[in-house]
């Protein structure tokens, strides 16, 4: 079977994703689903500028994909923030959830990057209040903090209509807006030590033993550039002992998963934000959030964490199994 899902119509799929990301447009959901549920073919489902409107395109026997435009306010500031929604319904059979899951990367990586990822089959989770708590939350503007596979919310904007599309391919299908436009800026500007790239390309390399590192602020100042702190090849436990309950750090972290007895390589973007860094540190790293995923992806899961206990080795595996299809119990 291939990993990898056609898209019917690449032209709409490429512009639909601009019109998300561009400053210029009302567009703020993008929803995708895969033709006659086939793992092999994907669609462009809806787009609109009303992200509370994505209940109603979810549906419960199908595998979809969201990508959600969110701003947020903090100190009197807005900030555009992206999400993506991998959603598992909760009809859909065991098997091909496990199918659905070995295409899912090739849908992932057209729509990354993005500040948060969620992986849910209720649409609970999705509300608009719970998304904007889960937000600020990840922002550090309230205490508590979450892991990566969570989701962030933004308010309503006005909706103009620009085009059509046929919808017969996919149940449920709407109108769709579709306009070109620039993709917008993906946070504050930061600047990456050379080094980070070429210790990212010596993790991701099959021919190196190293399997996990850390980058930071040099100096521990956010207005500074990123560099590496250290890499090593002894996993989690030895990426977990340079973690600092008052700095931010950003990690890569490499792992095996077993599919059918055939071992894959994953990744796990880690981003660190320890428990007493302080609140205008933790809104300054905040708009750095889209420049930092963007270097360090690909990844398979994405985990935020403020605490050693965030990061079990245990959990972990969970989610990257889960996002690969061979957890039969995917929902996080």
């Amino acid at each position: 079977m291939s990993t990898e899902a056609r898209i019917i119509d690449e032209t709409l799929f490429e512009k639909s994703v601009q019109d998300v990301r561009a400053d210029a447009t009302d567009t703020s959901l993008l929803i995708i689903g895969h033709v006659d549920n086939n793992p092999g073919l994907v669609d462009v489902v809806h787009t609109g500028s009303d992200v509370s409107q994505m209940h109603e395109f979810l549906k419960d026997d199908q595998v979809m994909y969201v990508l959600a435009r969110l701003d947020t306010t903090y100190d009197m500031s807005t900030t555009v923030k992206f999400v993506y929604v991998h959603w598992i319904g909760v009809d859909v059979p065991l098997i091909k959830k496990a199918r659905f899951g070995v295409v899912h990367e090739s849908v992932c990586k057209h729509l990354q990057p993005c500040h948060l990822t969620l992986e849910t089959d209720s649409t609970t989770d999705i509300t608009k209040e719970t998304m904007l708590q889960k937000l600020e939350e990840t922002a550090g503007t309230i205490s508590k903090v979450m892991e990566m596979s969570d989701i962030e919310g933004r308010q309503e904007r006005g909706f103009t209509q620009t085009q059509s599309q046929n919808s017969s391919k996919i149940p449920g299908k709407s109108s769709t807006a579709t306009r070109i436009a620039e993709v917008s800026r993906e946070g504050a500007s930061v600047t990456f030590s050379p080094e980070v790239s070429d210790a990212i390309d010596d993790l991701r390399s099959d021919n190196s033993p190293t399997n996990w590192l850390v980058a930071g602020y040099e100096g521990g100042n956010p207005k500074s550039q990123i560099v590496v702190v250290k890499s090593g090849n002894d996993g989690l436990a030895g990426m977990k002992e340079l973690l600092e309950d008052n700095s931010v750090f950003y990690g890569l972290l490499r792992v095996s998963n077993e599919i059918d007895d055939i071992s894959t390589i994953k990744f796990v973007y880690i981003t660190w934000v320890g428990s007493k860094v302080k609140p205008m540190t933790k809104a300054k790293v905040a708009t750095h959030k889209g420049v930092c995923g963007e270097m360090f992806q690909p990844a398979h899961i994405e985990v935020f964490a403020s605490e050693l206990a965030d990061l079990l080795e245990t959990d972990i595996m969970n989610k990257v199994m889960a996002a690969s299809g061979t957890k039969l119990n995917v929902r996080t």
